[in-house]
């Protein structure tokens, strides 16, 4: 029966990302027309925290052994629907690649309206580093593009400091 029950939950969470008649009407508006995409870099796991260049954020130890930070996004003047998202990370003083690229395709269930904007919450900046020492007390320039099924783009780029002040 335990099984039964643990089978019904896990099909249950999965599913499709089609619309569900429960979801916001996605079209784009006719203000929109014409607007250029643009996004804009914060951090936080629950909600928008805005981060400027310099700023300290905090290294998270994740739960399958590596390393990250925690990107959060507002999506203005695009319809959210199959944009697609990428996120990388460089060392600010070297120029190399020290993030796994991260791309998404974006849905109405993977992003929140919030007013003006679309916030997209719990993605990471992972570190392709074998300890936490490779990163913190360090400059990361983190870069982000969106680009919509038709092609228009946007980009961002914040350069922060990393800490690490959990044990």
């Amino acid at each position: 029966m335990r099984l039964f029950l643990c089978l019904c939950l896990a099909l249950s969470a999965c599913g499709d990302d089609s619309s569900d008649g429960d979801a916001p009407d996605l079209s784009v508006p006719p203000d929109l027309a014409g607007a250029e995409p643009r996004v804009e870099i914060g951090t936080g796991v629950t909600t928008f925290i805005p981060i400027t260049d310099g700023d300290d954020v905090e290294l998270v130890n994740g739960p399958q052994g590596g390393w990250h930070v925690d990107v959060t996004l507002r999506l203005y003047d695009v319809n959210p629907q199959e944009l697609t998202m990428r996120i990388e990370g460089y060392d600010a003083e070297s120029e190399m690649a020290i993030g796994v690229p991260i791309e998404r395709i974006l849905t109405e269930r993977r992003v929140q309206p919030e007013g003006d904007h679309w916030l997209r919450l719990g993605d990471q900046l992972i570190f392709a580093i074998e300890a936490p020492d490779q990163v913190v007390d360090t400059d990361v320039r983190i870069e982000v593009r969106i680009t919509t099924p038709e092609g228009a783009t946007a980009t961002a780029e914040k350069v922060v400091h990393v800490i690490d002040e959990e044990p």
